[in-house]
Protein backbone atom coordinates (compact mmCIF):
# COMPACT_ATOMS: atom_id res chain seq x y z
CA UNK A 1 0.00 0.00 0.00
CA UNK A 2 1.45 3.51 -1.30
CA UNK A 3 2.16 6.44 1.66
CA UNK A 4 -1.28 8.22 0.01
CA UNK A 5 -3.26 5.57 0.47
CA UNK A 6 -3.16 4.70 3.94
CA UNK A 7 -6.34 4.34 5.99
CA UNK A 8 -7.85 6.17 8.66
CA UNK A 9 -8.89 9.88 8.93
CA UNK A 10 -6.58 12.64 7.29
CA UNK A 11 -4.76 14.60 10.03
CA UNK A 12 -4.62 17.86 7.98
CA UNK A 13 -8.25 17.76 7.32
CA UNK A 14 -9.44 17.25 10.99
CA UNK A 15 -6.94 20.37 11.35
CA UNK A 16 -8.03 22.28 8.75
CA UNK A 17 -11.70 21.68 9.62
CA UNK A 18 -11.06 22.84 13.38
CA UNK A 19 -9.16 26.08 12.21
CA UNK A 20 -11.78 27.04 9.15
CA UNK A 21 -13.44 30.64 9.22
CA UNK A 22 -16.95 30.09 10.69
CA UNK A 23 -18.84 33.35 9.03
CA UNK A 24 -17.98 32.56 5.23
CA UNK A 25 -18.53 29.89 2.70
CA UNK A 26 -15.99 27.26 2.54
CA UNK A 27 -15.89 24.77 -0.36
CA UNK A 28 -14.78 21.74 0.64
CA UNK A 29 -12.35 19.56 -2.32
CA UNK A 30 -12.23 15.67 -1.26
CA UNK A 31 -11.18 12.95 -2.45
CA UNK A 32 -13.91 9.63 -1.54
CA UNK A 33 -13.24 7.54 1.02
CA UNK A 34 -11.39 3.89 0.99
CA UNK A 35 -11.92 1.60 -2.02
CA UNK A 36 -10.55 -1.69 -2.84
CA UNK A 37 -7.50 -1.76 -5.13
CA UNK A 38 -8.40 -1.18 -9.21
CA UNK A 39 -7.50 -3.95 -10.88
CA UNK A 40 -4.47 -3.24 -13.46
CA UNK A 41 -5.77 -2.04 -17.04
CA UNK A 42 -8.86 -0.53 -15.77
CA UNK A 43 -10.72 2.32 -14.68
CA UNK A 44 -12.17 0.89 -12.01
CA UNK A 45 -15.83 2.60 -12.21
CA UNK A 46 -17.45 0.83 -10.34
CA UNK A 47 -15.94 -0.33 -7.32
CA UNK A 48 -17.27 0.69 -4.03
CA UNK A 49 -16.33 1.82 -0.80
CA UNK A 50 -14.90 -0.39 1.66
CA UNK A 51 -16.91 -0.97 4.82
CA UNK A 52 -14.04 0.38 6.88
CA UNK A 53 -14.49 3.30 4.24
CA UNK A 54 -17.94 3.77 5.14
CA UNK A 55 -17.02 3.27 8.89
CA UNK A 56 -14.34 6.62 7.97
CA UNK A 57 -16.57 8.92 5.88
CA UNK A 58 -19.65 8.50 8.64
CA UNK A 59 -16.70 9.74 11.41
CA UNK A 60 -15.60 12.28 8.76
CA UNK A 61 -19.50 13.39 8.29
CA UNK A 62 -19.88 13.44 12.32
CA UNK A 63 -17.04 15.93 12.49
CA UNK A 64 -18.80 18.27 9.91
CA UNK A 65 -22.27 18.08 12.23
CA UNK A 66 -24.38 21.03 11.69
CA UNK A 67 -21.28 23.27 9.26
CA UNK A 68 -22.23 20.83 6.50
CA UNK A 69 -24.51 22.68 4.38
CA UNK A 70 -24.39 21.39 0.94
CA UNK A 71 -23.22 17.99 -0.88
CA UNK A 72 -21.80 17.37 -4.27
CA UNK A 73 -20.23 14.71 -5.76
CA UNK A 74 -18.75 13.05 -9.00
CA UNK A 75 -21.49 10.46 -10.49
CA UNK A 76 -18.86 7.28 -9.53
CA UNK A 77 -20.35 5.30 -7.43
CA UNK A 78 -17.07 5.03 -4.63
CA UNK A 79 -17.99 9.17 -4.46
CA UNK A 80 -21.42 8.80 -4.26
CA UNK A 81 -21.31 6.34 -1.56
CA UNK A 82 -18.61 8.57 0.04
CA UNK A 83 -21.02 11.57 -0.17
CA UNK A 84 -24.08 9.56 1.06
CA UNK A 85 -22.19 8.30 4.57
CA UNK A 86 -21.17 12.00 4.83
CA UNK A 87 -24.30 13.32 5.33
CA UNK A 88 -25.63 10.16 7.43
CA UNK A 89 -22.79 10.95 9.74
CA UNK A 90 -23.46 14.56 9.86
CA UNK A 91 -27.26 14.00 10.67
CA UNK A 92 -28.00 16.53 7.03
CA UNK A 93 -30.90 16.27 5.05
CA UNK A 94 -28.49 17.11 2.18
CA UNK A 95 -29.22 15.40 -0.58
CA UNK A 96 -26.12 14.97 -2.71
CA UNK A 97 -25.91 16.21 -6.03
CA UNK A 98 -24.54 14.11 -8.83
CA UNK A 99 -22.25 17.09 -10.65
CA UNK A 100 -20.44 16.79 -13.64
CA UNK A 101 -17.50 18.93 -13.01
CA UNK A 102 -15.91 16.33 -10.31
CA UNK A 103 -16.04 14.14 -13.13
CA UNK A 104 -15.86 13.27 -16.72
CA UNK A 105 -16.39 15.56 -18.98
CA UNK A 106 -15.98 17.95 -16.46
CA UNK A 107 -13.42 20.37 -15.86
CA UNK A 108 -10.14 18.88 -15.97
CA UNK A 109 -11.06 15.66 -18.27
CA UNK A 110 -13.16 16.46 -21.40
CA UNK A 111 -13.46 13.69 -23.34
CA UNK A 112 -12.78 10.16 -21.05
CA UNK A 113 -11.90 7.71 -24.00
CA UNK A 114 -9.04 10.03 -25.88
CA UNK A 115 -8.12 10.70 -22.12
CA UNK A 116 -7.48 7.59 -21.09
CA UNK A 117 -4.88 7.01 -23.51
CA UNK A 118 -2.71 9.45 -21.19
CA UNK A 119 -3.47 6.77 -18.39
CA UNK A 120 -1.91 3.84 -21.00
CA UNK A 121 1.08 5.94 -21.83
CA UNK A 122 1.93 7.81 -18.53
CA UNK A 123 0.51 5.94 -16.00
CA UNK A 124 -1.20 7.88 -12.95
CA UNK A 125 2.04 9.07 -11.72
CA UNK A 126 2.87 10.86 -15.38
CA UNK A 127 -0.59 11.62 -15.28
CA UNK A 128 -0.55 13.59 -11.80
CA UNK A 129 2.91 15.19 -12.12
CA UNK A 130 1.64 16.96 -15.68
CA UNK A 131 -1.18 17.95 -14.26
CA UNK A 132 0.78 19.54 -11.15
CA UNK A 133 3.41 21.46 -12.82
CA UNK A 134 3.20 21.14 -17.06
CA UNK A 135 1.23 24.65 -18.73
CA UNK A 136 -0.04 22.45 -21.99
CA UNK A 137 -3.43 20.31 -21.93
CA UNK A 138 -3.04 16.35 -22.40
CA UNK A 139 -5.29 14.79 -25.08
CA UNK A 140 -9.07 14.35 -23.88
CA UNK A 141 -7.99 17.04 -20.92
CA UNK A 142 -8.52 20.97 -20.30
CA UNK A 143 -5.17 23.06 -19.72
CA UNK A 144 -4.71 22.77 -15.66
CA UNK A 145 -4.31 25.76 -14.50
CA UNK A 146 -7.73 26.94 -16.10
CA UNK A 147 -9.52 23.79 -15.28
CA UNK A 148 -8.47 24.42 -11.51
CA UNK A 149 -9.71 27.78 -11.89
CA UNK A 150 -13.06 26.92 -13.33
CA UNK A 151 -13.36 24.23 -10.83
CA UNK A 152 -12.67 26.44 -7.68
CA UNK A 153 -14.67 29.30 -9.14
CA UNK A 154 -17.72 26.67 -9.53
CA UNK A 155 -17.47 25.42 -6.34
CA UNK A 156 -17.45 29.14 -4.64
CA UNK A 157 -20.81 29.80 -6.58
CA UNK A 158 -22.39 26.96 -5.04
CA UNK A 159 -21.58 27.78 -1.38
CA UNK A 160 -22.92 31.42 -2.34
CA UNK A 161 -23.62 33.46 0.58
CA UNK A 162 -24.53 30.79 3.09
CA UNK A 163 -21.96 29.95 5.38
CA UNK A 164 -20.60 26.52 6.46
CA UNK A 165 -19.05 24.10 4.56
CA UNK A 166 -20.16 23.28 1.21
CA UNK A 167 -18.42 19.63 0.32
CA UNK A 168 -16.95 18.20 -3.15
CA UNK A 169 -16.49 14.64 -3.29
CA UNK A 170 -14.00 13.99 -5.64
CA UNK A 171 -10.90 11.64 -7.31
CA UNK A 172 -7.06 12.56 -6.02
CA UNK A 173 -6.70 13.67 -9.13
CA UNK A 174 -8.90 16.42 -8.96
CA UNK A 175 -7.90 17.32 -5.41
CA UNK A 176 -4.47 17.38 -6.19
CA UNK A 177 -4.12 19.36 -9.78
CA UNK A 178 -6.17 21.68 -8.57
CA UNK A 179 -5.14 22.22 -4.96
CA UNK A 180 -1.42 22.59 -6.48
CA UNK A 181 -2.85 25.11 -9.12
CA UNK A 182 -4.29 27.14 -6.65
CA UNK A 183 -1.49 26.70 -4.58
CA UNK A 184 1.57 27.73 -6.82
CA UNK A 185 3.23 24.75 -5.56
CA UNK A 186 4.09 21.39 -7.96
CA UNK A 187 3.08 19.07 -5.38
CA UNK A 188 5.34 15.87 -5.19
CA UNK A 189 3.65 12.49 -4.16
CA UNK A 190 4.15 12.66 -1.01
CA UNK A 191 1.30 15.63 -1.09
CA UNK A 192 -1.02 13.57 -2.80
CA UNK A 193 -4.27 12.97 -0.97
CA UNK A 194 -4.84 9.99 1.02
CA UNK A 195 -8.59 8.83 1.52
CA UNK A 196 -10.80 11.38 2.52
CA UNK A 197 -8.03 14.26 2.53
CA UNK A 198 -9.69 17.88 1.43
CA UNK A 199 -8.47 21.25 -0.25
CA UNK A 200 -10.47 24.11 1.78
CA UNK A 201 -11.12 27.31 -0.69
CA UNK A 202 -12.98 30.19 1.22
CA UNK A 203 -13.18 34.41 -0.32
CA UNK A 204 -11.96 37.10 2.31
CA UNK A 205 -10.70 40.93 1.65
CA UNK A 206 -11.07 39.73 -2.09
CA UNK A 207 -8.76 36.83 -2.46
CA UNK A 208 -9.39 33.34 -2.27
CA UNK A 209 -7.57 31.63 0.23
CA UNK A 210 -6.57 28.21 0.34
CA UNK A 211 -5.68 25.53 2.47
CA UNK A 212 -4.16 22.27 1.56
CA UNK A 213 -2.39 19.64 3.92
CA UNK A 214 0.20 21.71 6.08
CA UNK A 215 -0.13 24.53 3.31
CA UNK A 216 -1.69 27.75 3.12
CA UNK A 217 -2.15 30.74 0.54
CA UNK A 218 -4.00 33.48 -1.07
CA UNK A 219 -4.91 32.34 -5.35
CA UNK A 220 -6.02 36.23 -6.50
CA UNK A 221 -6.07 34.42 -10.27
CA UNK A 222 -9.70 33.09 -8.87
CA UNK A 223 -11.52 35.88 -9.61
CA UNK A 224 -10.19 36.16 -13.13
CA UNK A 225 -11.88 32.45 -13.79
CA UNK A 226 -14.89 32.02 -15.90
CA UNK A 227 -17.77 30.92 -13.70
CA UNK A 228 -19.98 28.32 -15.15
Amino acid sequence: MNAHERIGLPPHTMRWLAELPTDTPVAVLMRHSARPPIPKGEVGMDLPITAEGRTMALELGAALGTRLRRLHTSPVLRCVQTADALAEGAGSRATPVHDTMLGEPGAFVLDGRVAWDNWLQLGHAGVMTHLVSAGTALPGMAEPQEAARRLTCHMLRVGGGDPGLHVFVTHDLLVTATAARALGVPLGREDWPPYLEAAFFWHRSGVCHVAYRALRAGAAWVHDAPVT
